[in-house]
């Protein structure tokens, strides 16, 4: 099968405003080939927005389903990857309605860097935040790799975004891969699927080194995330709610990838603990999560 061509996919919630400001920083680029779309609307007027939103834009270069409904974070992206199953692309990018690429050479690096390495499947870029988060990740931006080292050892996942290009665990959810990879099946798991979509990424990537992929952290490829503060897939909820979410999906998380026993308590009590430091006064939404994501992986 000969492969070429690079698509961009964009899952969007009842943020139509928020896609006309970044849809067309993709389209501007020579190297995108098509934006693929899953665009979802809480109401007729919204959908009438969106509308008039890809009305503006050469339908040969963009493919979208518009419907009225909610499919939620991971089913939306999995709906975008059956989309792309199929089509022979080259290349494959992740991204969300709310990032911007300001340059094209971002694209170009990465295409370089899955040419040049058989072994690479996914190279991910920076995620540089416009706006004010209440919740961020969580970096840790050591020297010699000690941030996936720590990964590692305690089984929380740090993201080390300033050093690179290097060899990397886990990658930032902007990421371009193989569009083999797709062909082969792999897709977000929707135990993920909840409010906070929390570790969805992480188990994707997992996924995908399992298959004997390497990936790769590459900072001078990058996006402006807008961190739009209305609509998206990410409903808005209490701190409390969402430490609920972080150690539920983490657990969940823990238990389907580290097989021995000892290493699952290790890593739910080093877990347990970082939380904990970083929103003590959450104490009961935190073990809950945690009773909740032990109990939902045996039900799995």
């Amino acid at each position: 099968m000969i492969r070429k061509g690079l698509a961009v996919l964009i899952p969007s919630y009842d943020r139509p405003e928020v896609l006309d400001k970044t849809l067309s920083s993709w389209l501007k680029s020579d190297l995108v080939d098509k934006v693929l779309l899953v665009v979802e609307a809480s109401s007729e007027e919204v959908l009438e927005k969106y509308q008039r939103v890809l009305g503006k834009y050469n339908k040969g270069r963009i493919i979208y389903k518009l419907s009225l409904g909610r499919l939620g974070s991971v089913r939306a992206r999995n709906a975008l990857l059956d989309m792309a199953k199929g089509q022979a692309l080259k290349y494959v990018v992740m991204a969300d309605d709310d990032y911007i690429l300001p340059h094209e050479s971002s694209l170009l690096r990465m295409t370089k860097w899955l040419e040049h390495f058989n072994e690479v499947g996914v190279v991910g870029g920076k995620v540089i935040v416009a706006g004010w988060r209440e919740d961020p990740d969580f970096f840790l931006n050591l020297p010699l790799s000690l941030a996936d080292i720590l990964s590692r050892l305690l089984g929380y996942v740090f993201l080390d975004v300033r050093h690179g290009p290097r060899g990397s665990e886990f990658l930032p959810p902007f990421f371009m891969m193989k569009g083999e990879i797709i062909d082969k099946g792999v897709r977000y798991d929707e135990s993920f699927d909840t409010p906070t979509g929390f570790r969805e990424e992480s188990d994707f990537q997992q996924q995908i080194k399992r298959m004997g992929y390497r990936l790769l952290y590459d900072p001078s490829s990058y996006v402006i995330h807008l961190a739009a503060q209305s609509g998206g897939n990410r409903p808005k909820m209490s701190m409390g709610e969402r430490m609920y979410w972080k150690i539920r999906n983490h657990m969940f998380f823990i238990c389907k990838w580290k097989g021995s026993i000892l290493k699952r308590v290790w890593y739910a009590l080093v877990s347990t603990l970082i939380l904990l430091a970083y929103r003590p006064w959450h104490v009961f939404w935190i073990f809950k999560g945690l009773r909740d994501g032990l109990s939902s992986y045996r039900r799995a």
